[in-house]
Formats: structure tokens, C-alpha cells, sequence
């Protein structure tokens, strides 16, 4: 689905656990990039969400594999590996060890400025 007209910001995604933890970054990302449109899901809901339109960047605790084969770029939060986040933007992946907030937004400005 194309969002056209004022609608048309880049989208972020969020769907990581726990829910207080979801709900504190889409309020950090509301208030330090309003030139995104945030939404959140629960992770079980998440494919279901991807069917709906492709965001720019989703940011969840397990990229299923419509995450990783739809999103353009994703933040898998906290794999079974403990502190390890997996990222990926375009073609490029990466491990973050304990990612912190001035990283997810580096990956914000790279996943919705290209």
C-alpha cells in the first residue's frame, strides 16, 4: 500500500518486547525525529503488518523471515546471542553489541534518507 499527500513520511515500525520498552522508543523517535511516522505492533502481529505496507525500518525482537525479506532495513533487538542486536540496512549486515539509543537512531537516519 502507497501513502500518498501529508501521509507520505517514511515509516518506522516498531514491534520489540517488552511493550513498556516498545512504547518509550516510539516516544523517543516521535520526539527526535518527527519527520518519521512511527507505528507499533505486537510481535505476533508483525507479518501481518508488513502485509499491510512496507516501512522503511522495522525494529522488533525477531525479524522473521518477512522482515528480513521485505523491510528495507531492520533492528532485531537483543538476539538469543544476549547483548547482540542484528541490523541490517539494505544489503549490509551487522552485530551491535549492547545498542544504544544513538545507534537505532543512526540506523534511522540511514534507513529513511535512502
Amino acid at each position: 500500500m502507497e501513502r500518498t499527500g501529508a501521509a507520505s513520511k517514511p515509516r518506522i515500525l516498531l514491534a520489540n518486547e517488552p511493550r513498556s520498552y516498545r512504547q518509550a522508543m516510539a516516544h523517543v523517535l516521535r520526539t527526535l525525529r518527527p519527520c518519521v511516522e512511527v507505528q507499533e505492533t505486537e510481535q505476533a502481529a508483525l507479518d501481518r503488518e508488513l502485509r499491510r505496507g512496507t516501512p522503511q525500518l522495522v525494529i522488533c525482537s525477531r525479524a522473521t523471515p518477512a522482515v528480513q525479506g521485505t523491510a528495507p532495513a531492520w533492528i532485531e533487538l537483543y538476539t538469543n546471542d544476549g547483548p547482540l542486536s542484528s541490523v541490517a540496512v539494505g544489503k549490509e549486515r551487522s552485530t551491535v553489541p549492547e545498542i544504544e539509543l544513538s545507534d537505532i537512531l543512526l540506523i534511522v537516519d540511514r534507513a529513511v534518507s535512502g
